[in-house]
């Protein structure tokens, strides 16, 4: 939808949290003239006094007023969609969705592009709203994107790589299935499309769809051993120049070499990009050594995919202590239980409200947990029964919403009950 489709237009914008300050900026800019009606959870039957409604990411695509307003023939649409309408047309769009790893992804990229003298911006899910960047005049234009942001994405990103899938935002999408369609909608519509060669749920998803025939899969030609990054046989670099913990990480690394390799730049002069990237806060993020142990806050983490993953990247040669637990959407926690099972060197602690369910299934298999009801009782607890030289990990597998307005919420809280323990 281009700006002059708003021109004379009533138009409602739905949540006016970043984007849609953005978004109502944008219209009074470009939109001449453009009257603009705030929406919000008190007044949502002003939609239907709209003609077009820009809804913020976090208004489900599937909640009933929505369909109505469809039904009655208002258009609904998004800042992410109004960017790619009017964006510059000479700036490289690279799109990056997936359920874990997408802001280290597009960071790591975005990084990578700056460090091969690029200009790039940032933006999306992380960084700036996209609605900012549409004069922007930067090479590279990163853009992370949630499954909210893809399931009514209209638009032809230059690239677009999907990092991966887990079961994730149920109440949101109504269902894992309709998740997994939603996140795909956007790569589906890219120019040139990057998938993970690794990602079982990926191939389940996009292997049988004429859509994706022409796919191209990092981790395959573009690959790492855990000790060396490769460009099929040739060796590139050396892992160990990435500046981020886990195989995982090492993964999505090759997706940034993938998409690196598709912009005709050199794959080699990323080294020295890997080794001056800083970890993102709560992901993996080492936060300090007291009495004799670590403490590692990986506070992003909602599913129990990646609280396995946090697991494997601080390996086992010391003692864990995982903290787990938070907001409950179903989430089967079987693989997380066996694999601390089959690892004796992990103790585990439990938050609610997922807390109850994981201490069922780990008193069944014969573990010991320790719940708690606060993280301030959970991190004097791990404190408490962590020998020396352990790791102490805040790798909650689950959302934050029931005690947390979000996850860095939750990891700052994390922190502080760490830094006033005495």
């Amino acid at each position: 939808m281009l700006w002059t489709d708003l021109n004379n237009k009533r138009i409602g914008i739905w949540g006016m949290g970043k984007e849609g300050i953005s978004a109502k900026h944008a219209i009074l800019t470009y939109a001449h003239p453009a009257s603009v009606i705030e929406v919000n959870e008190e007044n949502t039957n002003e939609i239907f006094k709209c003609d077009i409604v820009i809804k913020s990411p976090g208004v489900s695509l599937y909640r009933s007023e929505i369909t109505e307003a469809k039904k009655q023939g208002i258009i609904i649409t998004s800042g992410t969609n109004l960017f790619f309408a009017n964006k510059n047309p000479q700036a490289t769009v690279i799109a990056v969705t997936g359920t874990k790893g997408k802001s280290t992804t597009s960071s790591l990229l975005a990084h990578t592009l700056k460090v091969l003298g690029k200009t790039v911006e940032l933006g999306g899910n992380i960084g700036r709203p996209l609605v900012d960047l549409v004069d922007t005049q930067a090479d590279y234009i990163v853009a992370e994107l949630s499954s909210y942001q893809c399931a009514d994405f209209n638009g032809a990103p230059d690239i677009g790589v999907l990092v991966n899938l887990y079961p994730e935002h149920l109440p949101w999408h109504t269902s894992h299935d309709k998740y997994y369609q939603d996140k795909l909608n956007m790569i589906a519509q890219s120019k040139t499309q990057i998938l993970n060669a690794l990602d079982d749920r990926t191939h389940k998803y996009t292997d049988s769809d004429n859509r994706f025939q022409n796919a191209i899969y990092f981790n395959d030609t573009i690959h790492s051993d855990g000790e060396w990054f490769y460009e099929g046989g040739k060796k590139l670099f050396p892992c160990a120049s990435l500046n981020l913990t886990g195989e995982h990480n090492q993964q999505n690394a090759c997706g940034v070499l993938t998409v690196i390799q598709q912009l005709g730049l050199n794959l080699t002069d990323c080294e020295q990009a890997f080794k001056t990237f800083q970890a993102l806060p709560h992901r993996l993020q080492n936060i300090g050594h007291k009495n004799g142990l670590t403490f590692v806050d990986d506070s992003i983490s909602t599913t129990p995919e990646t609280a396995i993953a946090a697991l494997k990247a601080i390996g086992y040669t010391h003692p864990i202590t995982l903290i787990a637990g938070g907001q409950d959407r179903g989430q089967d926690f079987t693989e997380l239980i066996n694999y601390i099972k089959n690892h004796p060197t992990v103790q585990l602690i439990t938050l609610p409200d997922t807390g109850g369910r994981i201490a069922d299934k780990a008193l069944k298999n014969g573990l010991t947990v320790y719940a708690c009801k606060t993280m301030t009782e959970a991190v004097h607890q791990a404190i408490n029964i962590t020998p020396i030289d352990g790791t102490i990990l805040l790798s909650p597998a689950a959302p934050s919403y029931n005690m947390y307005k979000n996850f860095e919420e939750r990891g700052q809280d994390f922190k502080n009950c760490i830094e006033h323990y005495k």
